[in-house]
């Protein structure tokens, strides 16, 4: 048991030290808010797409991908959707607050702080399956987002910019890249891979620090009930049902750390900016973000505690 309590700390406490980092930089004046926004946009459009990148072309060639966890991802992650879809009309009266709820509890922050989560847990296995969870759930995670969003504001969905921002994503870009490059049986020369992995290595602590600069608890703002509601489906409703199915169909290891990254993350901080731009409420929507990962610390460690007790992961 303690061994498995070491094992949870190790995983969980490392990343709530870096975010901790970032939210006291941002209070002491030291990183204003233009400079996590400017410095999150090199993490997406630099950093992180690299780290996938590389992760997914560090897979041994005779690894057949884990096709039955990513499968099962998509599947999950839609059908939360759509039973959100169905039982937010009857929690949230107000449509500005429908669509921020159901992407709320149904997108997790998987990029930012699931792959990490993932990496500190097995640091030394192949973790390719996260980087390629990338193109299984952010894609399905911006889509319906958008659809939840505009329909309930009244507005009519444009399915055209849904999939040219799909295609343009960063994220997806490097995890196919990498994935191709990997068919390809391509390496870098080292000359180059040095200096590739140095900046791929930025990718997660800059990211949960700037996760914790990006924390305001000065907007948690919204309703008390819609608030309890979507911060305990995020972090212990969505996770029991969809990890238990994960469970009960044999998923293990580095492919069931991987759901726990994808299942039990904290909401996605990029659910706050689409809410402003899509007529959601956005004061909920603050306070989804910055509630769920302020308690994700929490909620995370008792998850990984929990399956790695039964010999699931680890």
């Amino acid at each position: 048991m303690w061994n498995d309590l070491l094992f949870s700390v190790n995983t969980v406490f490392p990343l709530l030290v870096l975010m901790v980092a970032g939210f006291a930089a941002r209070r002491f004046g030291v990183i204003g808010e233009d400079g996590v926004k400017q410095a999150n946009k090199a993490v997406f459009f630099i950093f992180l797409p690299l780290l996938l990148c590389l992760n997914i072309m560090d897979t041994p060639l005779n690894v057949t991908p884990d096709y039955k966890t990513l499968l099962f991802a998509m599947v999950a992650v839609v059908f939360s959707f759509v039973v959100l879809f169905i039982i937010a009309p009857h929690i949230c009266p107000a449509p500005a607050s429908r669509g921020v709820f159901i992407q709320g509890i149904a997108r997790s922050n998987y990029a930012i702080f699931g792959i990490p989560l993932v990496l500190m847990m097995y640091p030394d296995a192949d973790t390719s399956v996260s980087a390629l969870m990338v193109v299984a759930v952010v894609p399905i995670f911006n889509i319906i987002s958008t659809i939840a969003l505009m329909t309930n504001n009244g507005q009519r969905v444009n399915f055209w910019s849904i999939v040219k921002g799909v295609l343009l994503n960063p994220l997806i870009i490097g995890t196919l890249g990498g994935f191709a490059l990997w068919l390809l049986h391509w390496h870098f020369p080292t000359i180059v891979q040095n200096p590739l992995d140095q900046l791929a290595s930025i990718a997660t602590p800059l990211a949960l620090f700037l996760l914790g600069a990006s924390l305001d608890f000065g907007k948690v703002q919204a309703n008390a009930r819609l608030l309890t509601i979507g911060v305990l489906g995020r972090l212990v409703v969505l996770p029991l049902v969809c990890l238990s199915v994960a469970v009960a169909i044999g998923i293990r290891g580095v492919s069931l750390a991987t759901l726990i990254a994808v299942f039990a993350s904290p909401t996605a901080v990029s659910s706050y900016p689409m809410a402003q731009q899509l007529g959601g409420d956005t004061d909920f929507a603050a306070a989804q973000v910055v509630l769920t990962t302020t308690f994700s610390g929490v909620s995370v460690f008792i998850w990984i505690f929990l399956f790695k007790s039964l010999g699931l992961v680890g």
